[in-house]
């Protein structure tokens, strides 16, 4: 072969008219296509999931007897069937196990133990589609697909691949990983004349049909051959539970179930080794170059934010510190002081922790590095603090007139989680450290925490407790009716 031929171009008609090609032409190299070739680990895998797919279509769509005790250990069977299976497959296919994978496991685990021990019916919408993100986050961890370890401020793209990008881009590997080799031992025909027959065959199945049922119309000896026909097939029925098993609906929930756990699975451990990944210091690099705005302009920016707040904070003071001292202000009721405080709260602590992301990543100096953007960012953060400590005060307030609900909960846990970050984000401008990684953490353990405990029985006593104090009171208690709709 001559190896100039790498750099020629033949035309068609003429088998050895080759000429040289120029110094502005080059020839088009093709990727080569890589063949489907699973491992042993991998096989076995295809198989678990399979077996996943089944489990999580009936046990989340039609729950057991066995297990359905008022449905609360359902999620905490089928979280804890999906930890073994990936667990396995990972160390089947030998796969080393980040530290970082372990604190998911904990976080997705113990929120189905929780919804198993108490419940808590209000909340557990919120439990279970958390653990399903939580289970996800864990399986791209466990496998190595994820952009970055310790999983931070990235989490968000984690989120999204694990739920959508990996899975469905590998949901046809389950099928190539079951039926891998069968091509290579059955009796490959000798002409292509029996692919058309049974095309044929099967395009005649409407009309075979149509046909069966009109003689059966038609004629009674062949309908009476016919029953008798079927009543001898009947004795070689299928079992109830293989039929109910072969069904069309329940067959292709549990190939889709089964396709995306393992298109996670495969996803995640060929990820690593593809040379065009999404990696943490590609996404940085990308950030880099958009740091293009001078110091001059976030520093106005904060400062005239940092200016609003002072004169808010002065000119409300009566309004804002009337929660510490029990005393509601003129005109409002509880509800609407404890929510208007909690939204101002949250409204102000997103607009706030953005203007100092986009400051941080998009200022031509780093924001820890100029002394008047980093005292101008732990002032924006301070406001954060000041005003999630007067939403509480006004929650509780709220919470101790009429009692606690599932709502009011949540809203001291949005409380919590805002002065969480704002403190550490204070802390990391003083000491750099890996804030937004904590903040994670902080956040995940607390809504387990939160999880684990008996909600709807601090509900129930608490109410009791005010309901008792207005009754000594003389106070005929109204609120319980208009109540459930507020924070």
């Amino acid at each position: 072969m001559d190896a100039r031929r790498n750099d020629a171009v033949c035309f068609q008609g003429a088998s050895e008219a080759i000429l040289s090609a120029g110094s502005g032409c080059k020839a088009q190299n093709y990727p080569e296509k890589v063949m489907f070739c699973p491992e042993r680990g991998e096989r076995a895998a295809a198989l678990l999931c399979l077996g996943m797919g089944v489990l999580y279509a009936r046990w989340v769509l039609e729950p057991p007897a066995v297990l359905c005790q008022q449905g609360q250990w359902i999620l905490a069977a089928v979280l804890g069937c999906f930890f073994v299976c990936v667990e396995v497959s990972a160390r089947l296919c030998r796969i080393a196990c980040p530290r970082e994978s372990w604190f998911w496991a904990a976080v997705f685990l113990s929120q189905s133990i929780g919804c198993g021990l108490f419940g808590n019916r209000e909340l557990e919408f919120f439990p279970f589609l958390l653990s399903h993100l939580a289970a996800a986050q864990w399986a791209l961890v466990r496998c190595g697909g994820a952009v970055s370890l310790p999983v931070g401020a990235l989490l968000p793209l984690d989120l999204l691949r694990g739920w959508f990008g990996i899975p469905f881009s590998n949901f046809h590997r389950l099928f190539q990983a079951l039926f891998w080799g069968v091509g290579k031992n059955l009796p490959k025909p000798k002409s292509k004349e029996i692919w058309w027959g049974l095309l044929g065959a099967v395009c005649a199945l409407p009309l075979l049909g149509w046909a069966f049922t009109t003689l059966v119309a038609a004629d009674a000896a062949f309908q009476q051959m016919t029953g008798s026909l079927e009543s001898w097939l009947a004795q070689f029925s299928l079992p109830e539970i293989l039929t109910d098993f072969l069904s069309p609906g329940w067959l292709f929930l549990e190939l889709f179930f089964a396709c995306w756990f393992y298109g996670l699975f495969y996803g995640a451990k060929h990820l690593k080794e593809k040379e065009t990944r999404i990696t943490e210091r590609m996404v940085y690099d990308s950030f880099d170059k958009l740091r293009l705005i001078p110091r001059q302009t976030p520093t106005v920016a904060l400062a005239l934010l940092c200016g609003l707040y002072l004169i808010f904070f002065l000119s409300q003071i009566n309004y804002l510190t009337a929660g510490f001292v029990g005393v509601l202000p003129q005109a409002y009721t509880a509800a609407e002081y404890a929510r208007r405080g909690f939204f101002e709260m949250l409204q102000i602590a997103v607009v706030n922790l953005s203007v100092l992301a986009v400051a941080a990543k998009l200022c031509r100096t780093p924001l820890r590095q100029s002394r008047g953007l980093r005292v101008l960012g732990i002032a924006l953060c301070t406001s954060n603090l000041l005003f999630a400590v007067i939403a509480f005060s006004k929650l509780w307030l709220y919470i101790s007139r009429f009692g606690l609900t599932s709502l009011r909960v949540l809203a001291g846990y949005a409380i919590a989680v805002v002065a969480i970050w704002s403190a550490l984000s204070i802390a990391s401008m003083l000491h750099p450290f890996r804030a937004v990684v904590w903040g994670i953490r902080l956040a995940a353990v607390l809504f387990c925490l939160l999880c684990l405990c008996n909600i709807d029985h601090l509900v129930s006593l608490t109410q009791r407790q005010v309901e008792r104090e207005y009754s000594e009171s003389g106070i005929t208690v109204i609120y319980t009716i208009r109540d459930e709709t507020e924070v």
